[in-house]
Formats: C-alpha cells, sequence, structure tokens
C-alpha cells in the first residue's frame, strides 16, 4: 500500500484484532501495525533454536531481524517482544489491544501518554515492551526512569524489564562486547540501575516522595527524555512531582532534536 508492506498473516493473533476493531470504527490507516520493511522475514521464525538453545538463525536472516527491529518498532512488538507471565518460563508474545498499541505509538513519536485500562489487561508489561524497543534500539546515550509508588514497585518493573531482553533470541540480547584490544564489557546490572553495552543507554529508578518537598527534590532529578510513571493514582503527591518535572523533561526533549537524531523516537 503506498510503497509499504504489511504482514496480514502474522501469528500474533492479536494484532490482525486490533487492526480488524480499527477497520470496523471506520480509521482509514487501520493496518498501521502490521508494517514488515523486509518482505523476507515474513514467516521466518526469530527463535529458532537447537538443542543447546543457539540460534538456527542463519547470519543473513540475524541481519535482517536486527535491521528491521532498529527500524520498525511494530515488527518488534508483533513478533519479537516476549512479555513476563505466570507460569510461563519464556514468557509470552506481547498481546495488543488499543489501548497499548495507542501508547506505543505515542511513545515512537515522543508524545507524552497516560493509559488507563481495566485490571489485568497488560498496562505496565505493554509500556515494558515498547521501552525495550526503545532501549536497544530506538535511541542511544538515553536515561529511562522508572517512578513508581514505592521503590520496591520500581524495582520489580526493572526486574521484568530484565527478564523480558533475556527472553529475546541470543544475538538481540547484547550482553557484552568484544573491544577492538581483546577486552569483555558488559553493562551495569544492578537492583536500581540497568545499562546497555551498545547503545549506552541506562535506567534508574526513583522511591515515592514523602512529602511536598521531597517530591519537588524528586521531580528535580528527572532531567530524561523517558520517564515511565506507574501506579500513579498511589505515588504520593504526584501532581507536584508531574508538574515539576516538565521542565526538565522538556530539556531532555530539545534535546532530542538534533539532526541525526531516528526518525522513530521523535
Amino acid at each position: 500500500i503506498k510503497g509499504r508492506y504489511y504482514d496480514t498473516q502474522t501469528p500474533n493473533k492479536s494484532f490482525l484484532q486490533v487492526a480488524k476493531d480499527l477497520k470496523t470504527v471506520g480509521v482509514s490507516n487501520w493496518y498501521f501495525m502490521l508494517e514488515i520493511k523486509d518482505p523476507t522475514l515474513i514467516k521466518v521464525d526469530p527463535y529458532k533454536e537447537d538443542e543447546d538453545g543457539h540460534t538456527k538463525c542463519t547470519k543473513d536472516e540475524i541481519d535482517r531481524i536486527t535491521l528491521e527491529c532498529i527500524n520498525n518498532p511494530w515488527y518488534y512488538l508483533r513478533e519479537i517482544c516476549r512479555v513476563v507471565a505466570a507460569g510461563a518460563q519464556r514468557g509470552i508474545p506481547y498481546v495488543a489491544n488499543k489501548g497499548n498499541i495507542a501508547q506505543a505509538w505515542a511513545f515512537t513519536h515522543g508524545i507524552d501518554s497516560w493509559l488507563c485500562l481495566t485490571r489485568q489487561k497488560g498496562k505496565t508489561k505493554s509500556a515494558l515492551g515498547i521501552q525495550n524497543w526503545g532501549y536497544s534500539f530506538g535511541t542511544n546515550s538515553s536515561t529511562f526512569i522508572f517512578v513508581n509508588k514505592d521503590l520496591e514497585n520500581s524495582k520489580t518493573n526493572l526486574d521484568d524489564f530484565k527478564t523480558m531482553i533475556s527472553y529475546l533470541p541470543e544475538f538481540l540480547r547484547y550482553e557484552m562486547i568484544i573491544t577492538e584490544d581483546g577486552k569483555i564489557e558488559k553493562g551495569q546490572d544492578s537492583a536500581t540501575t540497568y545499562s546497555h553495552v551498545v547503545t549506552k543507554n541506562k535506567i534508574k529508578l526513583k522511591g515515592k516522595a514523602s512529602g511536598h518537598s521531597a517530591a519537588l527534590s524528586l521531580a528535580r532529578g528527572l532531567t530524561a527524555p523517558i520517564i515511565h510513571f506507574d501506579e500513579v493514582e498511589f505515588c504520593p503527591c504526584i501532581d507536584v512531582i508531574v508538574q515539576n518535572s516538565v521542565s526538565t523533561y522538556e530539556k531532555a526533549a530539545d534535546a532530542l532534536q538534533t539532526p541525526g537524531f531516528p526518525d522513530p523516537v521523535r
């Protein structure tokens, strides 16, 4: 359609359902989340492995999958992303709905969003899914900040974020790099900080504010292009935190408008 390709045979039926729902209510571009930039990847299983758990993808397939992930967040969410779920040792595919697809679209266009859905619809895991894409492919040298009702819940989100990366095919985990002088480098990995060895992105956690002054102090530490507020209805002084973090967010947003910054994240 107009020089772009769309995969209407994806095994992730939730994306087909959202596309059908949007078409039913009259949305003209109802198929946007089905985009595939490299049609040769249709029906290629990025998770095919041998008995030892190593990928069976060819080097050409690995290159094509990686390039598709960089250029196409919809492919990443639809075919690659695996979400933490009870009883699922390797996670489950990302389940699309109109809410999380709208939020993912806003994320890739640099637009703030607030998502409210009924319980157990995967709000947090969906947000972590598109942030997974941003962390490994969508941007670089950026700070992601997780804010929650308390530090322990922020730690849980970070732990789930790490687990989702561990579910990925081995060639997309980027656990280490070997420098030109033969040294092995890894990203930082602790209970409160996580960094990517290739993109140089990092994640920091923030705990709750105990009062108005603490909320002001917390907000002043939120200079970052990507901030994930979770469980906001239970966060003390969330209004103070958000209102006073706007200027710091704007500072980071302005920095992203430099020439050469990847288009998907603008």
